[in-house]
C-alpha cells in the first residue's frame, strides 16, 4: 500500500491545492462542516474525478482565519 498524498499528523506541506479532507484534519473539523464553510464563503472548489481540492489562493483571499492556521502549522 502506498502512502496517500494528504497531510498526516502535525507535518504540513505548503502546496498549491489541498484536498477537502486534508483541510478538515488541519482545522480539526468534519469534512461536511468544512464544505459548508467553504461554500458559505464562496470558495471555488476544483474537482478531480471524485476528489475535491481547494486552491491555496482561495483560502488566502476568502478565509483569513484558515489561512493563518495553515501558516502557523507550516512553521
Amino acid at each position: 500500500m502506498r502512502p496517500r498524498g494528504d497531510t498526516h499528523g502535525s507535518v504540513l506541506e505548503v502546496r498549491a491545492y489541498y484536498s477537502v479532507p486534508a483541510l478538515a484534519r488541519i482545522g480539526n473539523v468534519s469534512t461536511y462542516t468544512l464544505r459548508r464553510v467553504l461554500r458559505a464563503n464562496g470558495v471555488v472548489l476544483v474537482r478531480a474525478r471524485r476528489a475535491l481540492f481547494v486552491p491555496l489562493s482561495e483560502i488566502r483571499d476568502r478565509i483569513p482565519p484558515l489561512w493563518k492556521s495553515i501558516c502557523l502549522a507550516a512553521e
